[in-house]
């Protein structure tokens, strides 16, 4: 992997985020850009929002624009200071725009992104994930990590797997994209209602073989597979989790407002998602 993304508001850098981007980088030997974001066209934040949100000195007597300026500044410093910290090679992009479509276009030549699951743009506030977050997960032109609030280290890898191609690309990207991570124990987990198909083992395996030395499947039969998912993930900790893709499927109701708050607000794991 060469270029991770690590996606943020240009005014509120979440530290214990980059320590997770960091750590990926210093796993991976890449380069990671951050991505600071300033909306431009649809800022709704009043000025004493903004410094409410923000890590920093409280600027008295500042108009909102020169807020945002001073603690944009302030944030790519301390990320920089960060990466060096860490042995990290960093780029910085200040993109001032429609956030969204800054990220998106930023995607498309990326292999990663790391993104905190609370990033936002709105006055009000918003459950996590936030639809910002929701929107680039749908949209995004590379696979996304949702970065843990607290980190300790990744002594497990959870493949979710429910026999759709999007399940099986998330785990061929994630194997690809983390060759480093091929000593860490695999659970190929599956969660089904009764009588449904399993998954195919053998050929899973097969390929699984070639880039894990530590397999386990683990298959769960029960009608209330997206709370019986959940409460498997929350039992874990020191996990990478990894999805297919993010749209009308088992992680689109996982991660929603109403079913994804444990997951993404809760555990200290991290969640993988990508779509074909």
């Amino acid at each position: 992997m060469e270029k991770i993304l690590y996606v943020t508001d240009a005014v509120q850098l979440n530290i214990k985020c980059l320590d997770f981007a960091c750590f990926l980088c210093n796993l991976t030997h890449s380069r990671l850009t951050g991505v600071f974001l300033e909306n431009l066209e649809y800022e709704t934040r009043s000025r004493k929002a903004l410094q409410a949100a923000a890590v920093g000195t409280r600027l008295y007597g500042k108009t909102r624009r020169e807020v945002k300026e001073i603690y944009c500044e302030d944030n790519i410093q301390h990320f920089k200071e960060a990466c060096e910290v860490r042995d990290v090679c960093c780029n910085v992009h200040h993109d001032r725009g429609v956030p969204i479509l800054e990220v998106i276009e930023e995607s498309r030549y990326a292999d990663l992104i790391i993104i905190d699951a609370n990033t936002c743009f709105t006055a009000e506030r918003e459950g996590a994930p936030t639809g910002f977050v929701r929107d680039v997960l749908k949209q995004s032109e590379c696979p996304v990590v949702i970065a843990p609030e607290s980190f300790e280290g990744i002594e497990q890898l959870i493949f979710t797997c429910d026999n759709s191609r999007s399940a099986a690309f998330a785990i061929r990207q994630f194997t690809q994209l983390f060759p480093e991570l091929r000593n860490r124990k695999a659970t190929i987990l599956s969660v089904m209602p009764p009588g449904r198909p399993n998954i195919d083992n053998y050929k899973l395996k097969e390929w699984l073989k070639d880039h894990y030395d530590d397999i386990e499947f683990e298959i769960i039969e029960d009608r209330r597979t997206r709370t019986r998912l959940l409460e498997y993930l929350l039992e874990k900790s020191n996990a990478f989790v990894v999805m297919g893709a993010y749209g009308r499927s088992l992680p689109s109701n996982i991660l929603s407002p109403s079913h994804g708050r444990p997951v993404v607000g809760t555990i200290s794991n991290p969640v993988f998602i990508a779509h074909n």
